[in-house]
């Protein structure tokens, strides 16, 4: 082998340990909200791609838009909200959850992720009794926001008989995205808000707040949000979506272990001040979306009750651990 050959053979084989396999292009939607921060975490620690994928982080505003993007197959994965979910499972809905995308906590202030009913603390109302005539601001219609309110005030007339709220006649939801909440409530537009981190934490740095129905009020361990994908999607792609959520658990367990950094990253992704960021509470993530499922049994009971499905669906077949059974 002459010296040509030889330096030849030498590149193409250099070339062929050096190319890697090509990562498999996933467009995935998220909210600027914290529950939304491992995803954050992924991309920027670059665990998508140690786990083979080519992500494309997408930004929504709302669930629902969120929803409608990922059934009309713009991006293949998705959040939604543990009401959302029931509703869309209720509905026949071709969804299927494969993550636990949040679950409430409470941080070392006293106030949870997903706050529960705030009003300022000039305002009159005391608790839930004080809401007949008022309103209050939800980020969406059949959501978290007005699933724990209805739960909330379910619990509150069993308790309080002689006070009893009609969630229907009694009570005006406005819906009003979250960031705004703090500037309607400062404004007179809303007289309660059903408060999110890291929004919470936000106004209660320039204004003193009072938390009048803290989301534990509904149900302890309220189970926020799950990652979502078309069915279609999840029965052709198991192999994809492991990818996807083993780069998902290893965020969490970063998170756990780096939280400065990663409020650093909330920063970048929400918009919210570093001061703000460093603050907040975090939700708690599961790796086991199988106990999430009976929290939401829970939730669908509540949302029943509350009138806002009208039977119930099988969970079992909507919330999956086990990713092989998807397999065509």
């Amino acid at each position: 082998m002459n010296r040509i050959t030889r330096f030849a053979a030498t590149l193409l084989l250099t070339a062929g340990a050096a190319t890697p396999s090509l990562a498999q292009e996933l467009r995935i939607g998220y909210m600027p909200i914290a529950e939304e921060l491992p995803k954050m975490v992924a991309e920027e620690k670059g665990l998508f791609k140690k786990h083979g994928i080519d992500a494309k982080l997408v930004r929504f505003e709302s669930g629902p838009d969120m929803g409608t993007a990922l059934l009309g197959g713009s991006i293949q994965v998705g959040m939604i909200g543990t009401p959302g979910l029931v509703s869309a499972a209720v509905a026949g809905r071709p969804l299927v959850a494969i993550l636990d995308n949040g679950s409430n906590l409470v941080g070392p202030t006293g106030y949870e992720y997903y706050t529960g009913l705030a009003v300022l603390d000039s305002s009159p109302i005391k608790n839930i009794g004080d809401l007949k005539g008022k309103k209050i601001a939800i980020n969406v219609l059949k959501a978290n926001s007005e699933a724990q309110t209805v739960m909330q005030v379910l619990r509150w007339n069993k308790e309080n008989p002689d006070r009893a709220i009609d969630i229907n006649k009694d009570i005006q939801f406005l819906t009003i995205p979250f960031g705004s909440m703090p500037a309607a409530l400062e404004q007179n537009r809303a007289d309660a808000a059903s408060m999110i981190e890291p929004f919470m934490t936000q106004l209660s740095m320039r204004q003193k707040v009072r938390v009048i129905a803290p989301v534990s009020y509904a149900m302890e361990n309220w189970p926020v949000s799950f990652g979502i994908v078309r069915r279609d999607y999840s029965t052709e792609n198991p192999d994809v979506l492991k990818k996807y959520r083993d780069s998902w658990f290893e965020a969490v367990r970063w998170i756990k272990e780096n939280q400065d950094e990663a409020r650093s990253i909330i920063t970048k992704y929400t918009g919210v001040p570093a001061e703000v960021a460093q603050k907040i509470v975090l939700p708690n993530w599961s790796e086991d979306i199988k106990t999430t499922e009976r929290a939401t049994q829970q939730v669908m009971d509540g949302m029943l009750a509350g009138g806002m499905v009208q039977e119930k669906a099988d969970l079992s077949q909507i919330i999956v651990d086990d990713l092989t059974s998807l397999r065509k």
